[in-house]
């Protein structure tokens, strides 16, 4: 597994090509669920979306979808901790702001801690707490269409690591439409809302948020950031025909 840096400050973005295998990436595209997407209420931005904790997953995970069973053997336990030991300087950076919070000097320590990768919340007793820390994978199906867009976020505290999968059909296929990124003095470690893609916001969007990177909407390449205080990141409106969607593939690891 090798990690391709494409930006180190202000926050760690980076991609590990070719972690799809032909087959793979088919078989995921192939089963890519299609069935009660209709019935997902939108999110702001016209997003829809369903991950582990749904109840929709949890019916396709019981029936063995095969799409569910190949990200699972892909994201294991040894591939997360393989990559938490080669971030592991990057992580500990990203996680350093306000030390004197009490609530960060906490999360800096549940960083150093051994890892440990769970499906759940787990109760730890006394010793587990004070030696482990429990690391939880979710996999979201996301579905973006014509006029789609998230609007720029940090993304929640407990997040550590974000990993896109995207799935293009050949109208769409490296297009820059992927997660766009932002170099912004204003820190956001909390992820305070913030829509700044609306017209009361947009002055305020181009005097303090310069882009960066936008990914491209690329095949077979697992594209990841790391979660800290300016990991500002967003999906841009969404220029694509009406029978197109923008299909991806969202690994979260959370602590």
């Amino acid at each position: 597994m090798e990690i391709k840096f494409l930006q180190k400050k202000p926050f760690y973005i980076f991609v590990i090509e070719n972690f799809l295998n032909d087959n793979e990436y088919q078989m995921l595209d192939k089963n890519f669920p299609k069935d009660g997407i209709d019935n997902i209420a939108p999110v702001v931005g016209n997003k829809k979306s369903f991950d582990a904790r749904d109840d929709l997953f949890k019916s396709l995970d019981n029936d063995k979808n095969l799409s569910i069973e190949i990200l699972k053997k892909k994201f294991d336990e040894k591939f997360f901790l393989n990559l938490l030991k080669k971030l592991k300087k990057e992580i500990f950076v990203s996680r350093l702001v306000k030390l004197a919070s009490l609530d960060n000097l906490r999360n800096l320590y549940s960083i150093i801690r051994k890892p440990k990768i769970v499906n759940k919340e787990i109760k730890k007793n006394l010793i587990q707490k004070i030696l482990y820390s429990h690391y939880q994978c979710n996999f979201e199906f996301s579905y973006m269409y014509k006029n789609s867009f998230i609007h720029p976020h940090t993304d929640q505290k407990s997040k550590l690591l974000s990993l896109m999968l995207y799935f293009p059909n050949k109208n769409l296929e490296n297009l820059n439409i992927g997660t766009t990124f932002y170099n912004s003095k204003i820190k956001n470690f909390y992820n305070k809302r913030m829509d700044l893609f609306d017209k009361e916001y947009i002055s305020s969007l181009k005097e303090n948020f310069e882009e960066t990177i936008t990914f491209p909407f690329k095949k077979k390449n697992l594209y990841c950031f790391i979660k800290s205080d300016s990991s500002w990141h967003a999906v841009k409106k969404l220029e694509i025909p009406e029978n197109e969607v923008r299909k991806s593939i969202n690994i979260n690891l959370k602590i």
